[in-house]
């Protein structure tokens, strides 16, 4: 703003008027001199300049002290910028001396100024350090020159600096009007992109008044902008959402200066509800004073209808889980997450017991190093792994067998691990069972082909007698065993008479009657007598109960006797 007028005379005569006070005494000094030592009153310009110019140096150090500490803005210049300020300023007011150069001082204000306005300066701080120049170069003024030439430099002087206040205010006034200009293309440039932006974006001032809305809200919402500015931002939530924001989220953002990501329900014009999340931020003006809020919102409707889907899923598979006989769990990373209430009978720990520990605390300690490899194969590649054989140790410390599968679910929002857990424990013991069955099986079968070829031996003790000793139980396979033996051995050997020795049979049933008569009349067909030793009291018996045809089989009570009886038999057909 320019000096002219009463003000700036009204400055530049106050400053006259300290003057003259002071000029005043020293002329009172003077007067009291000796007349040859009284100075002249008056001196022209160049006289006067002359008398000042030895005093520059000085003056420049004055102002190197005065005006950083008048204006602290300027103390953090270099000294070799201060030094050339001070200098050219000392210089403009001595050229004041003989002309006060107005281009001069314009077009060195312009050049200076702009500069200090880019740096920083308020206009402020320029004028308190014009001030700081205009006081010392007066107090030189003063110490110098006589009264009235002092009187005159300093309105030299004075004229200079109400030039440069002028220049000053009109390059903070060109500069304040380009920012205005500026500030306000800016702002219609913010408000056409408010305006435009996709995203759902509104203002509301310090009562909680929409003061500006953006055209997809609008569109969104279903409003036009004259039914929006000016009501509350709450009328437009559902009941719910009004009161967490009034008594919740509302005097957060006062207080904290920011809300993220809050969760609201619109209410369309048309009554539809409409889901968003917003973020809201205070803007503050210089003073820290809140002056509006500017909040962003985003549609997520189809976020919250997935989210509500997965949740509906989520709740129906619990459910099925929950009631399943099959034991089912979820882990994250090894650490069980929920278990279902068969798998908590099948490991006998309660569920509370459970979650929140680790798998590994449940399975037999020589599988966990089988577990941990299938948890970090399911970890890397987020596949089903197929049904695996792993052993669990119940809280009684008994070993169970299970056949455990794994698929990668979403479990409450975040990538899990579901297992199905099938209890084949009875399956594992009734293998082992069979197994040992069968072995005890294989074992049987060749302890009774041993005791076959134990039982049916041949023993030739003679020219054409053979002996075979029966132990054990005679079963049909074994009399068919007996009978194919001894009738290939009297073949073999071309035996007259053979003894069956039955004293080690300790059972004498129809089976083994009837097996022994059978015997007995198929080595007849083969030409060969048969001679029965050891019958015991109970064969005997079993014999008569049949009926047996016993014609042409010879018995005798031991097989020494039968031995006896086959070699006289033997003597009488070599004589």
């Amino acid at each position: 703003m320019a000096m002219s007028g009463r003000s700036s005379a009204r400055g530049r005569f106050a400053h006259v008027a300290r003057a003259t006070r002071l000029g005043g005494a020293l002329q009172g000094r003077i007067a009291r001199r000796p007349s040859g030592v009284v100075e002249a009153r008056v001196m022209d310009t160049s006289t006067r300049r002359a008398a000042l110019l030895p005093e520059r140096e000085n003056l420049i150090e004055t102002l190197l002290v005065e005006i950083p500490q008048a204006s602290p803005f300027y103390a953090n210049f270099p000294k070799t910028a201060q030094l050339a300020m001070a200098a050219r300023l000392v210089d403009l007011f001595l050229e004041a001396q003989d002309e006060v150069r107005v281009d001069a001082l314009r077009a060195f204000g312009a050049e200076v100024f702009t500069r200090r306005h880019e740096q920083g300066a308020t206009l402020e701080h320029v004028l308190i350090g014009i001030h700081a120049c205009r006081r010392a170069f007066a107090r030189l003024a003063l110490r110098v020159l006589p009264t009235e030439p002092a009187i005159e430099a300093i309105e030299r002087a004075e004229l200079a600096c109400d030039e440069l206040v002028r220049t000053a205010s009109v390059v903070y006034e060109q500069r304040r009007d380009t920012e205005r200009k500026a500030f306000a293309a800016l702002e219609r440039k913010f408000q056409l992109l408010y305006q435009r932006t996709p995203a759902l974006m509104h203002s509301i001032d310090t009562e909680g008044r929409i003061s500006a809305v953006s055209d997809r809200w609008l569109d969104v919402l279903g409003y036009t902008r004259d039914e929006v500015l000016g009501r509350r931002s709450s009328e437009f939530l559902t009941e719910e959402s009004r009161k967490r924001a009034l008594e919740v989220n509302i005097p957060r953002l006062r207080a904290e200066g920011h809300i993220d990501d809050v969760h609201y329900q619109f209410v369309r014009k048309d009554g539809e509800l409409f889901d968003i999340r917003l973020s809201s931020v205070a803007v503050r003006d210089e003073s820290g004073e809140i002056q509006q809020f500017l909040a962003v919102a985003q549609d997520v409707r189809a976020e919250m209808n997935a989210t509500r889907a997965l949740r509906e899923s989520e709740e129906r598979w619990r459910g099925l889980a929950e009631l399943a006989p099959l034991p089912i769990a979820v882990h994250k990373g090894g650490v069980f997450l929920w278990v279902n209430e068969a798998l908590a009978q099948f490991v006998g720990r309660p569920r509370e017991e459970i979650v929140g520990t680790s798998v590994l605390g449940i399975v037999h300690p020589e599988d966990r190093e089988l577990l941990v490899a299938r948890l970090r194969e399911s970890r890397e590649s987020r596949v089903a792994l197929p049904p695996l054989e792993e052993r669990f140790i119940r809280a009684d410390g008994a070993t169970v067998y299970a056949d455990v599968a794994a698929r990668p679910v979403l479990f409450e929002g975040q990538e899990a691990t579901q297992i199905a857990v099938v209890d084949v424990t009875a399956r594992k013991y009734a293998e082992e069972a069979r197994r040992q069955n069968e072995a005890q099986a294989r074992l049987i079968e060749a302890q009774e082909e041993t005791l076959r070829a134990l039982s049916t031996p041949l023993i030739p003790i003679g020219e054409g007698i053979l002996v075979s000793p029966l132990i054990g139980r005679i079963t049909d396979e074994r009399a068919a065993g007996i009978l194919e033996t001894l009738a290939a051995g009297v073949v073999a050997q071309g035996a007259r008479v053979a003894i069956l020795d039955v004293t080690g049979v300790p059972e004498a049933d129809a089976l083994v009657a009837e097996s022994l008569v059978r015997v007995a009349r198929a080595i007849r067909l083969l030409g060969a007598e048969v001679v029965i030793t050891g019958i015991q009291p109970s064969i005997a018996r079993t014999l008569v109960d049949l009926g047996a045809d016993l014609g042409g089989l010879a018995t005798r009570a031991t097989l020494r006797d039968g031995i006896t009886y086959a070699m006289r038999g033997s003597s009488r057909r070599r004589a």
